[in-house]
């Protein structure tokens, strides 16, 4: 109803007599498709409000509930949120050709041209700039003159971005002066600078083509030999320095400083050193007596930037001799110790899910970088037929800045109906992170789990202990001992957070198979009843998982985004053992899967629960599959609107007589896919994003094996507050 009346609030509610308000604005290509149209909106110097979905002015809207009174209250935060109309002007939109016009020229359309049409219906203008690129020029010949034998060698080694026949491209010549300077920085050259290069072109030839030539900048001619041999100077860095919690710039008074130096390098500080002289040294790739190296920089600037307790790094040089440097890095320490808190909720089906989590982060523990984090997360749900389930966790992990981590974990879950578990675990690590390519590896060198059930209640034992179930190996006393490599990559940048990016995670692991090796030879015992082997009497698990999400943010306009997201597992048992473990399984439902339903509660395959708290064991597969679209708009400020459209479920690799319906089959799993819409709330507070979603299911695979033909969930079919649609609360957004 709030929709309704927004929509039908009046657009030109607040736009001045005899001015028009800007609806639309859209760039077409007339004749080249290889031109896409929103590479040319950014040069639109007027842009209309903001849209969501693509045509409601929400804010407009919101701004023209307004009154003329602007000292009442609603009038005053109506125009606080809201978003005042945009009034259409000439003279912006002649500077919008303008700019058009110059950058279809700095791409080689010097014949471009540039028209602008017009509609104006009640008060409102509509306006289309069509470009006619017209044939581009290229690049006739391409010549290097530099007298400088290396410079000229740089410019003409096979890694040059221009060659003869390309299309002209002012944006790639500049990128070519770039590559030259830096590769002469990276030889020694501290003074050269691409402002140093230029190009002379010739379009004389004629047939629409220009002769380029790369020379030095004629100014350069006029200089003294000292500026020049300044220039084409090899420097050696003499003395490196590190100044720790002040800035050399700005002396702190009234505060004690104190020095020491060793091998070419120089330690000063103020008040309580915050690392040892070991660790920044270790982490500093420019060294004293080395020539200056510019990618050598960039790697200081990356490695200092990932240490914990810093928060702000300068590297900056002074010339002290004829050819030699002092670097200077400057190193300001960030938050050494913090305290973090989260909850989150759900609601599906009248029972109710509340979870909070606290942790501890010491970021220099013993001044070498090194960082420890603490967790703890509890969890308690009610549940109308089973009563209560409690869930506690805790886990320590202490990383070095060699990249070296080692984690110990516990898990305790107390389900008065079924078991009480407890889970053990601890894990040896080594991160490798590559930003400049926006990729990070982690090798799980030790994966060790163990999984302990002190407490079996008669019911849950009668069902799913039974020699006959499969599933009671999940549910028994057992270890995982494994290794693991997972990897993130990401082509998001942050010097240009309009564009669009990917984001992708994937996962390989294994267990069993080093212990499955040593079981014969060292004679380990064999379980009578399943025939697997045993480690201290305990079974051991065997298996192999590989995990792959996909997400990718197609942003619209500035505060707008698409956001799609796929992702696949698959878990498959062997040799030691006939199932996966409960606690390696997948999980379908919750406010990261399939929002409408509730954690853990959809799946597998067309196995429908009885909805009992017992049977929640029973919904977990061996694979799964997650499609997602979401769209996101900033509203407001800190507010998020978001519409939301989800499919997927979970499998299992082998027929279980405990799950009917749930193998995955080739022939029946794409009628098997839960589909679910909604609509959400984050509130996004800096340091956290607080996520509402409401989920409703549209198709629900259970009820396509009950008989009854209502699996898609309308009115007519019964679609019902209590069993169809679910609240979910969290921090962060859902993928």
């Amino acid at each position: 109803m709030c929709a309704c009346c927004l929509l039908s609030c009046n657009t030109t509610k607040f736009v001045p007599q005899g001015q028009l308000l800007l609806n639309d604005v859209k760039v077409k290509v007339e004749d080249n498709k290889n031109i896409p149209p929103s590479d040319l909106m950014k040069y639109v110097q007027q842009k209309p409000n903001t849209e969501i979905l693509g045509f409601w002015k929400l804010q407009l809207d919101i701004y023209n509930t307004a009154s003329e009174d602007t000292t009442k209250w609603t009038s005053k935060n109506a125009r606080k949120i809201g978003e005042p109309p945009v009034i259409f002007s000439s003279e912006l939109t002649d500077a919008s050709q303008a700019q058009l016009q110059r950058a279809m020229q700095n791409k080689g359309y010097f014949n471009a041209e540039i028209d602008t049409t017009v509609a104006v219906k009640k008060r409102k203008i509509n306006l289309v700039y069509h470009v006619t690129a017209n044939e581009p020029y290229m690049i006739g010949q391409y010549n290097v003159e530099l007298e400088h034998n290396e410079l000229a060698a740089i410019a003409n080694n096979q890694r040059r971005l221009i060659t003869g026949g390309s299309q002209f491209d002012a944006e790639v010549l500049n990128q070519e002066r770039q590559r030259v300077a830096s590769a002469m920085r990276r030889r020694g050259y501290f003074y050269f600078d691409q402002e140093l290069l230029c190009y002379d072109a010739d379009s004389t030839r004629g047939r629409k083509q220009i002769d380029v030539t790369m020379r030095l900048q004629e100014y350069l001619q006029h200089q003294s030999e000292e500026y020049k041999e300044k220039v084409f100077r090899k420097y050696h860095i003499a003395h490196v320095h590190f100044h720790l919690d002040y800035d050399p710039a700005r002396v702190p008074e009234n505060e004690e400083m104190f020095t020491s130096s060793a091998d070419g390098y120089v330690f000063t500080w103020v008040g309580k050193k915050l690392l040892r002289d070991k660790v920044l040294v270790r982490n500093c790739p420019i060294e004293p007596g080395a020539m200056y190296n510019e990618r050598a920089v960039e790697r200081a600037y990356t490695r200092f930037n990932q240490l914990a307790p810093i928060k702000y790094v300068d590297i900056s040089f002074e010339q002290i001799s004829a050819n030699e440097l002092d670097c200077h890095i400057v190193l300001s320490r960030g938050k050494l110790n913090s305290v973090s808190a989260e909850i989150e909720g759900t609601y599906s089906a009248g029972d109710w899910g509340v979870a909070a989590g606290v942790g501890y982060v010491n970021r220099n523990l013993a001044h070498g970088a090194e960082e420890l984090s603490v967790d703890g997360r509890a969890s308690y749900e009610w549940r109308q037929n089973g009563g209560r389930a409690i869930e506690a966790r805790a886990s320590a992990e202490l990383k070095w800045p060699s990249a070296v981590a080692v984690d110990l974990n516990y898990n305790f879950q107390n389900r008065p109906d079924e078991y009480t578990r407890s889970i053990f675990g601890a894990g040896l690590q080594y991160q490798i992170k590559q930003p400049r390519i926006g990729l990070n590896h982690q090798f799980r060198f030790v994966d060790i789990s163990y999984v302990y059930l002190p407490w079996i209640s008669d019911a849950f034992r009668e069902q799913f202990l039974q020699s006959t179930n499969i599933l009671k190996y999940s549910y028994e006393n057992h270890f995982i001992v494994g290794i693991g490599y997972s990897g993130n990559y990401t082509n998001y940048q942050a010097r240009n957070p309009h564009r669009s990016y990917w984001n992708i995670y994937y996962n390989i692991e294994t267990a069993g198979n080093l212990l499955r090796g040593l079981a014969k030879p060292c004679k380990f015992a064999i379980d009578s009843v399943s025939g697997n082997y045993m480690l201290f009497n305990t079974q051991f698990s065997q298996f192999a998982k590989a995990d792959l999400a996909v997400t990718y943010n197609q942003l619209l306009y500035p505060g707008q985004r698409l956001v799609f997201h796929a992702d696949v597992g698959v878990a498959v048992p062997y040799g030691n053992s006939q199932t996966i473990p409960f606690e390696k399984r997948y999980f379908a439902g919750g406010a990261n899967s399939v929002r409408g339903w509730a954690a853990r509660t959809l799946g597998p395959g067309g196995y429908k629960g009885n909805g009992k708290l017992i049977d929640f064991n029973n919904q977990a597969g061996d694979v799964r599959l997650n499609l997602n679209m979401e769209y996101r708009a900033k509203v407001w400020s800190f507010i998020e609107l978001a519409a939301f459209f989800d499919a997927g479920n979970i499998w299992t690799i082998f027929d279980y007589e405990a799950q009917p319906n749930g193998v995955f089959r080739f022939s029946e799993f794409y009628k098997q896919i839960a589909l679910a819409y909604g609509v959400g709330l984050r509130l996004d507070f800096s340091f956290f994003i607080f996520r509402v979603d409401f989920g409703v299911k549209l198709y629900d695979p259970a009820l396509r094996y009950d008989g009854s033909g209502k699996q898609w969930r309308t009115v007519p079919n019964g679609l019902n507050w209590a069993d169809d649609m679910a609240f979910h609360f969290a921090i962060g957004y859902p993928f």
